[in-house]
């Protein structure tokens, strides 16, 4: 049965009448959420009851491509309005290989600060620095056990992240504010890989299993470009998922709906606590994630280099005083939240937007009106994870068509987004495509040069230890993501 949330539901219904000259702004941002599991997206019912309720009352988009499918670079761009390879933060690795943020850049916290807002930040930081002019809170965690599946501190901290920004916004300041909520679930679910690695038999869980999507299966794996292929030797979660039976990955899909309805439950105490006080009324609220989750999807856990749907396609939805409501997600639409969230935001609270930054505003599509300036393509980057094995990539996703390549081998895809939205179908050594195939290569060669990308002078560094088994996770063996700390 649908839980309905009264308070919220009215809240949202009169925000439109409330516009003030300076509106608040709210940020959800979930770790790991991806489109399939959120009800306004129409893949999925239930889980997102809270995502949902703002959504309908709102903006959603559908062709939202974040920077890079890995939470650190994702995170580092989307609160500067930068990209990874602008950034220079490019792996989850620490300062001795990701510089920090110089002090010069200007970030959504230090123009919403400057001009006189009050910006704080809840919850998973992650960010080298991009958060630069927040008041941030480290949430406390607080420990709990459940019946179902293994929690870990990322539930518990999530927690404390929920009770400051309850707190916070039970009694927000006189001022305009910006809030951040930042949860990390669904990202539990990679403590449930480590949980149930290799070869396992599932605990019993309550209610029926979902189905597996209909992308799970790999066609032809000699048909991926490398990186493609050994993902079970370049990331730790693939590594201990190589084996699993097609059972494991619906317990694992369970898994996923389940620590994603624990954050929507935390969300909707966020939510209500925002509309309990008359700032409430003035709010815009932002949801979106860093990245997706391969949900089972060509038999992937979690996100690691590939930039398929699941990973780098998120949610990204508005709702409050000036958004016009749309009846369905907006779908002829490209938007990248990492480079237009900031942009956007600034347009709609007034202040100026520096001129280095490359995104657009989407504050004409909120507000019902006619969208002038859009973007001929979406990019997402992948340099490495935390430099265990290094494979640069680049997306490009077109109107119609998804071009990938990575420098290893000259690795290539490309899909049809239309008639193939599982990207089941590599098209690029078809004869029939060339045409697309090199239309979408001078959409990759248009971007590094128009934003001065060093894609290809960067240098692949990848263990051969790592490609010695035949192509495809079932047939893993050899050494892990782990071992390649061990490098001779």
């Amino acid at each position: 049965m649908k839980t309905v949330y009264p308070l919220l539901g009215l809240a949202l219904c009169s925000l439109a009448a409330q516009a003030q000259e300076k509106p608040n702004f709210l940020i959800i941002q979930c770790d790991h959420l991806t489109q399939r599991v959120v009800g306004a997206y129409g893949q999925a019912q239930g889980y997102t009851q809270s995502i949902d309720e703002v959504a309908s009352k709102g903006v959603v988009f559908s062709n939202a491509y974040v920077g890079c499918p890995l939470s650190q670079p994702s995170r580092a761009a989307l609160w500067s309005g930068m990209m990874p390879h602008q950034t220079n933060v490019r792996s989850n690795s620490a300062e001795h290989i990701n510089p920090r943020l110089p002090e010069s850049t200007a970030t959504l916290g230090s123009l919403f600060s400057q001009s006189g807002y009050e910006a704080v930040h809840f919850g998973k930081c992650h960010d080298m620095g991009s958060l630069r002019g927040f008041k941030h809170k480290d949430p406390v965690a607080k420990p709990f056990t459940d019946p179902n599946f293994p929690v870990n501190n990322d539930s518990f901290l999530d927690v404390g992240t929920c009770e400051d920004a309850v707190a916070y916004l039970s009694n927000p300041p006189e001022e305009p504010f910006i809030c951040i909520a930042d949860f990390l679930n669904p990202h539990n679910i990679c403590g449930f890989v480590g949980e149930n690695e290799g070869v396992h038999t599932d605990h019993p869980i309550p209610g029926e299993l979902p189905p597996l999507p209909d992308n799970f299966e790999i066609e032809n794996w000699n048909d991926l470009p490398i990186p493609i292929q050994y993902i079970c030797c370049s990331h730790r979660r693939m590594t201990q998922a190589a084996h699993w039976s097609e059972t494991n990955y619906r317990h694992y899909i369970a898994a996923f709906q389940y620590y994603t309805q624990m954050a929507s439950k935390q969300i909707n105490e966020v939510l209500e606590a925002l509309y309990s006080t008359p700032a409430g009324k003035n709010t815009i609220v932002v949801i979106l994630s860093d990245h997706g989750d391969g949900m089972a999807s060509h038999r992937m856990v979690t996100k690691h280099i590939s930039f398929y749907d699941e990973m780098t396609n998120v949610p990204f939805i508005f709702a409050g005083p000036g958004i016009k409501k749309q009846k369905k997600p907006i779908n002829h639409l490209l938007t990248q939240p990492t480079i237009d969230l900031l942009p956007t935001l600034c347009d709609l609270a007034g202040i100026e937007v520096p001129a280095d930054k490359i995104g657009i505003s989407l504050a004409p599509t909120l507000k019902g009106e006619k969208q002038v300036q859009t973007h001929p393509y979406a990019v997402s980057e992948w340099h490495s994870e935390y430099e265990r094995i290094v494979t640069p990539g680049r997306m490009v996703r077109g109107s119609r068509y998804k071009y990938i390549h990575y420098l290893e081998g000259n690795g290539e895809e490309l899909y049809d987004m239309k008639k193939d939205p599982g990207e089941r179908s590599n098209l690029a050594t078809k004869s029939a495509y060339q045409q697309v195939l090199k239309e979408h290569r001078a959409m990759l060669d248009d971007y590094i040069v128009r934003t001065q990308d060093d894609y290809r002078t960067l240098k692949v560094d990848a263990d051969p230890r790592c490609r010695n088994h035949a192509p495809g996770y079932p047939n893993h063996s050899g050494p892990g993501a782990a071992d390649m700390l061990k490098r001779p």
